[in-house]
């Protein structure tokens, strides 16, 4: 008897042990994404370059990486550890990776404020990343989009549309080209209400570039059948184009043009956000990558960068139900106006702009633009 309560009393030691020290999560393990299956041959991305499909493969596998420190990582540190241990070009698909695994983590627990308080506001320079993380989760999941708009409420009321991103993308990425494009794969984002579709398709596009990058008249007859979502896919184009090659803007403008006249405005919208977003994951890397760029495009890119930082801090300011789209609507206009497709140069000023606010310092020639420092281009 006695040996009974000896072994009872082991595996109760054990239990706790293995509590306290989270070396249960070890159990999640058959939840973590195998690295070997994040990969441009096994997935079938039509990347023909040896070059861009090892820098996919490194992003997949990061992504990955960070998903399942989040989920198995015996302390709460173990994620960010990982995350911070990356060089600054893969770091932020980890910490997306890591984001969509937060939920998994709380064991299916989720909460808005939670999410804000323990992810997004200790490490902000990552915060579009999370949000899209946390989309892709629900995407993952095959929640409903009605579940999906209960997820979101309580977040910040602009960037929580990027949830609809991350939706978008799962759906378009791992799915679209599942047994034929007819398959209506997609049709379940027709279901969000206003203006999140649109968000949910640029999600879309930025699937659409890692599917489509080597053949843009690919990519053109693809997003060509989504209609009246075409121009936000072509954004969501623009932003992955940008975002996976902060150091070879080339690549992106090359894309670029390729693109139809009318879908220009929002791929030139995507590739401003994407280098927004860069510029906030690590401005020094940013910089570095700026540096080997042309001067006139050079002065092109932060005048993009601080015109969306202005239009997003006037959206707030304004507390407007509609802020995300508008904050996107008033980017798209002023580089219609003032930047040369696709961030070629700032245009010289013109008249009908050259009074209204906000738009003195990029109108001024290329030749005249703001100094190089960084506290000049980032307005710190």
């Amino acid at each position: 008897m006695a040996s009974w309560w000896f072994i009872a009393l082991g595996c109760a030691l054990t239990v706790a042990g293995l509590a306290a020290t989270g070396w249960w999560r070890l159990a999640l393990l058959p939840l973590t994404i195998r690295a070997s299956k994040m990969t441009v041959s096994r997935l079938g991305l039509l990347v023909k370059s040896p070059v861009d499909a090892s820098r996919v493969d490194h992003i997949l596998g990061s992504f990955a990486g960070g998903f399942n420190a989040m989920l198995v990582g015996p302390s709460w540190r173990a994620w960010q550890r990982y995350c911070a241990k990356l060089s600054p070009r893969y770091r932020p698909f980890a910490e997306e990776g890591a984001a969509m695994g937060w939920t998994a983590r709380r064991l299916m627990r989720y909460d808005a404020g939670q999410f804000e308080r323990e992810i997004v506001k200790p490490r902000p320079e990552f915060r579009y990343l999370y949000y899209v993380g946390l989309g892709f989760w629900s995407g993952i999941r095959n929640h409903s989009p009605l579940r999906l708009q209960r997820i979101v409420e309580g977040l910040d009321p602009l960037h929580r549309y990027l949830c609809f991103d991350g939706y978008g993308f799962k759906h378009a990425f791992f799915d679209y080209l599942k047994g034929g494009t007819d398959k209506p794969c997609l049709s379940v984002l027709d279901v969000l209400p206003g203006y999140a579709r649109n968000a949910a398709y640029q999600g879309v596009g930025r699937a659409f570039w890692f599917l489509f990058m080597d053949e843009p008249q690919t990519f053109i007859a693809h997003a060509a059948k989504l209609g009246e979502y075409a121009a936000d896919v072509a954004a969501g184009a623009g932003l992955a184009s940008v975002f996976v090659n902060p150091d070879r803007l080339e690549v992106a403008r090359r894309f670029a043009r390729a693109m139809p006249a009318d879908w220009q405005p929002h791929f030139h919208l995507g590739m401003c956000f994407a280098l927004k977003a860069r510029s906030i994951n690590d401005v020094e890397q940013f910089e570095r990558d700026m540096e080997g760029l042309d001067r006139s495009v050079q002065d092109a890119v932060w005048a993009s960068v601080r015109e969306c930082d202005r239009v997003e801090l006037l959206v707030r300011a304004e507390r407007r139900a509609d802020g995300y789209a508008e904050w996107r609507t008033r980017v798209t206009e002023w580089m219609t106006r003032n930047i040369e497709y696709p961030l070629a140069a700032v245009r010289r000023a013109r008249s009908s702009t050259a009074g209204m606010p906000g738009h003195g310092e990029a109108q001024r020639p290329a030749d005249e633009a703001v100094p190089a420092s960084r506290t000049n281009r980032l307005g710190r």
